[in-house]
């Protein structure tokens, strides 16, 4: 079970020093959406520890493990690029503060 799902939610507050994972926004794979990638984009005091795919066919996203690293506030940037021209085609911003 994630503890985020970044379609839900409307801010993250992370422990100092503690993962916490985040689904990514989720996208059935229907034209135009075929070719796209998810991707993450976090200030200085998040870090990516890692990310994994979803288990479910038909539907892209990934489940990011987030790790607080410094005490601040910051948003975070979330969605899907096309995978041939680089292109956001849906994202998301989200506040994050780490405590």
């Amino acid at each position: 079970m994630v503890d985020f799902r970044a379609g839900d939610i409307d801010q993250i507050d992370l422990p100092l020093g503690e993962d916490r994972t985040l689904e990514s926004l989720r996208q059935a794979v229907v034209p135009p959406f075929v070719m796209i990638v998810p991707f993450l984009e976090l200030p200085e005091s998040v870090e990516l520890v890692r990310q994994e795919g979803l288990d479910e066919d038909g539907i892209h996203g990934c489940v990011f493990t987030l790790r607080g690293v410094a005490i601040d506030r910051g948003t975070l940037r979330v969605g899907f690029r096309d995978l041939r021209s680089g292109k956001v085609v849906i994202e998301r911003t989200i506040p994050v503060e780490v405590r």
